[in-house]
């Protein structure tokens, strides 16, 4: 049993050692990422063209819930480990998904729920593709025609015109 054990926590060990220059590497392309803000193409289910970060972060904060004509905003996040979600949450709110818990704990009272949250960047496609008033993001490699991106952040800023080079594998 004893032999199992170390045998176990030599081959965990290796592993730590081996995935750290992937994991770092995978930092480094979060870091590089390019985040297009998105709303469907429809003009019908989206009714806006561009945003400014100050209203897309009362939006996600939920301090802004209609858009001029009176339509619900529905903001949809991606879930709280992913990668894009935490550079999200980083340039937009100005922390992380983890640190946000009491603020949503206390909105809960007043009947305000955060954001939708969807497992990967297709269903924010097609989520924001289908559901009215909706917001989003996705990586700016995978935007579509079913989507407008009407926002780009970046790790160096915030930009209302698409980056002119963005870096898709």
């Amino acid at each position: 049993m004893r032999r199992l054990i170390h045998l176990l926590l030599s081959s965990s060990a290796l592993c730590v050692l081996l995935c750290l220059p992937t994991a770092s590497a995978q930092a480094e392309e979060n870091d590089n990422a390019v985040i297009a803000v998105i709303v469907s193409s429809n003009a019908e289910i989206a009714p806006v063209s561009s945003i400014a970060i100050s209203e897309l972060r009362l939006i996600y904060w939920r301090k802004k819930q209609y858009w001029p004509g009176g339509h619900p905003i529905q903001p949809v996040n991606l879930h709280a480990e992913h990668p894009l979600r935490l550079l999200f949450s980083k340039t937009v709110l100005n922390n992380l998904p983890k640190e946000q818990t009491d603020y949503w704990n206390e909105q809960y009272f007043h009947g305000i729920r955060p954001p939708r949250s969807v497992q990967s960047e297709e269903a924010m496609l097609r989520f924001v593709t289908d559901t009215r008033g909706s917001i989003g993001y996705v990586d700016a490699c995978h935007i579509d025609r079913r989507v407008r991106a009407i926002l780009w952040l970046s790790k160096t800023g915030v930009a209302t015109d698409p980056p002119e080079r963005v870096n898709c594998r």
